[in-house]
């Protein structure tokens, strides 16, 4: 998201390394929160950081870029679909009937990941399409997760 709001020239590197040096988190997000996003970052695709401070980011980016969010049409598609793939992965319940809705919502990220970023999936957009079926098998996923340990 953040290098399609680049491109569009909506906010340039340096700006959005400001804005995450400025931006005031939470009390709940006091413990991860995430390190600044420096231009080489965005340049080698690599956003550093641990697991939950990359969560928090990710939840955080709507508030954080508040002003472009709504510009970025491909990129807030995919973000929102797996925004919704992680509200249901995430829940301490789960229910069987949410499994045919939760499977369509990973083959639409994968689909959404092939057709506006082919040269970035990685593996693990593939496994995304598996969470319904190890969650049918084994219940909800923060059973055997491990962010917990994060």
């Amino acid at each position: 998201m953040l290098k399609e709001a680049s491109a569009k020239r909506l906010m340039t590197y340096d700006q959005i390394e400001q804005r995450m040096n400025i931006f005031n988190y939470g009390m709940n997000d006091q413990s991860n929160i995430p390190p600044t996003i420096r231009p080489k970052h965005l340049t080698n695709n690599h956003i550093v950081g641990s697991a939950s401070q990359k969560l928090c980011l990710f939840k955080l980016m709507p508030i954080i870029f508040y002003d472009v969010i709504d510009q970025l049409t491909n990129t807030m598609d995919i973000y929102t679909c797996l925004r919704e793939i992680i509200s249901y992965a995430y829940s301490t319940r789960f229910r069987k009937s949410w499994l045919p809705y939760f499977n369509s919502l990973t083959i639409r990220f994968q689909s959404l990941m092939v057709h506006y970023l082919p040269n970035v999936i990685i593996p693990k957009v593939h496994f995304v399409t598996e969470y319904p079926r190890i969650i049918d098998a084994n219940g909800p996923a923060t059973r055997f997760w491990c962010m917990r340990f994060e």
